[in-house]
């Protein structure tokens, strides 16, 4: 009768909710809403684009934060346009902040969140050349300190 109370018990604790938790590995992984930013034309003043990019943080774990760093700006023709004219604002930068170095946009938390980003670009009035600029805006995702 013992022996049977004891495999009864223990098929409780192994099947039951109150069991060994079997969990998921953790992860953390980043998308977008959207494939591109449009930064606009930047003209004589500086040019703000609210919300331009909502970056989505999927992750079932504590994890650390998140920062966005960026390359220049170029376009064909030999234009360039610098990080640190360039400028993002989230909820977790106190306003905004030069991209010349990387920032960060969102501290660490647990679970899954979104963060909006505004942009902002500074103008160069006529020293800036016309055009179409492309570069690179990378978002990381660091371990938790």
């Amino acid at each position: 009768m013992k022996k049977l109370l004891i495999i009864i018990v223990l098929g409780f604790l192994c099947f039951s909710p109150f069991g060994i938790a079997r969990s998921e590995e953790p992860y953390a992984y980043i998308s977008f809403e959207q494939k591109k930013v449009q930064l606009g034309s930047v003209l004589l003043w500086d040019t703000i684009i609210p919300e331009a990019l909502t970056v989505k943080v999927k992750s079932n774990c504590f994890h650390g934060s998140v920062v966005a760093s960026m390359s220049s700006l170029k376009n064909s023709i030999g234009g360039k346009i610098n990080q640190d004219r360039v400028f993002i604002k989230t909820s977790d930068t106190g306003g905004f902040v030069s991209l010349a170095r990387p920032v960060v946009v969102s501290m660490p938390t647990f679970g899954s969140h979104d963060i909006n980003i505004d942009f902002m670009v500074k103008a160069n009035g006529v020293m800036q050349r016309a055009g179409s600029y492309s570069g690179v805006i990378a978002f990381t995702i660091l371990p938790p300190a």
